[in-house]
């Protein structure tokens, strides 16, 4: 609930998370129509400013071990320090039952806002209508609800993420140059994240005539672990291959440790991932693993996040349409040299 106390905060003139553009050209990764955009949080202008108002607001997290999610709750946590908001988080570990229950945990504290990031499309809609009875307001981020629930939500910051597939995957084919063997790791969990990315990559392959999909399977987790169980088992059958699709980054690695391992010519086997971890635009740099990456920029996102939330607690609005586009671009060696990882989180 909104309480009216007084809490201290330091000078913290403003925080700008800018995605500097990055170029165009299919060969650098395109660009979605946000990756411009710059994300500005105002905060106090006095080091001893008081907040008049504090509001109570839930982080139900999916999963902190994803390290989009975990700087997504950073960039949340940074606004609500500033902000005067009292923030609530929770971390599932991509435990659905577990998240749903954190979610009605924050709906019987009579929470102000709750911001979550659903980790099945049709699994949160129960829960999603017990917040709307309780007059909670749900904000949606990183995934969303299926089809047709949109009233259930005040929005969702995301991306489209079929277009994120297909772009990723048409940087794929143009670097490919009209031959190959593919491989698709896919992510885990009923999200639109995966089923979309899965439309994208499918659309863009279908055109791709003289391509050659030989492996297509889902991963049991985001994790190295199972990027590598599924990529040994690709080459086992098919040591031909010539690219490596994943859903994520940490995939992406568990494919680069099999091509290692194995022996292989890593410069004749694309590898390309997404979320944008540190390790993954280090090793895009060297040119020792993977090649690209469509990078989230977790951190701004939680920014971008927050911002729409305290519009909406403040006006009942949140200042965007239902989908609140959030900075995204495709990261290769062709864009990123001259910029910091810090920066591009």
């Amino acid at each position: 609930m909104k309480t009216k106390k007084s809490k201290r905060w330091m000078l913290l003139a403003s925080t700008t998370a800018l995605v500097l553009g990055a170029c165009s050209s299919g060969s650098s990764g395109e660009q979605t129509a946000a990756e411009d955009a710059t994300v500005t949080t105002e905060v106090a202008a006095t080091d001893e400013a008081t907040c008049t108002t504090t509001y109570q607001v839930g982080w139900a997290n999916l999963d902190a071990g994803i390290l989009y999610y975990r700087d997504l709750g950073e960039g949340l946590q940074k606004f609500a320090d500033e902000n005067c908001w009292e923030l609530t988080a929770t971390d599932a570990a991509y435990d659905i039952p577990k998240q749903i229950s954190q979610i009605e945990d924050m709906i019987v504290k009579g929470l102000d806002l709750i911001i979550a990031a659903p980790g099945d499309r049709e699994a949160f809609v129960a829960v999603y209508e017990k917040a709307k009875e309780a007059n909670i307001p749900m904000l949606s981020t990183g995934n969303n609800l299926s089809d047709g629930n949109s009233a259930l939500e005040i929005g969702f910051v995301g991306a489209e993420w079929e277009v994120e597939g297909r772009k990723q995957t048409e940087w794929m084919v143009e670097k490919l140059n009209g031959s190959g063997k593919i491989a698709r790791i896919g992510g885990v969990g009923a999200t639109q994240y995966v089923q979309k990315r899965k439309a994208g990559f499918e659309s863009v392959m279908a055109n791709a005539k003289s391509l050659k999909v030989v492996f297509n399977q889902d991963a049991n987790g985001f994790n190295q672990e199972e990027g590598l169980r599924l990529a040994q088992d690709a080459l086992t059958k098919n040591p031909d291959i010539t690219a490596f699709w994943c859903d994520s980054d940490a995939l992406a690695l568990g494919a680069v440790q099999a091509i290692n391992e194995r022996g292989l010519d890593h410069s004749k086997i694309l590898v390309l991932g997404s979320d944008g971890e540190p390790i993954a635009f280090d090793q895009i740099r060297a040119g020792d693993g993977i090649d690209y990456t469509r990078a989230l920029h977790g951190y701004q996102w939680g920014l971008l996040t927050a911002k729409a939330a305290n519009s909406y607690l403040k006006s009942g609005a949140t200042g965007y349409d239902y989908l609140i586009q959030a900075p995204t671009e495709g990261l290769s060696a062709d864009n990123i040299k001259n910029r910091t990882n810090e920066e591009l989180r």
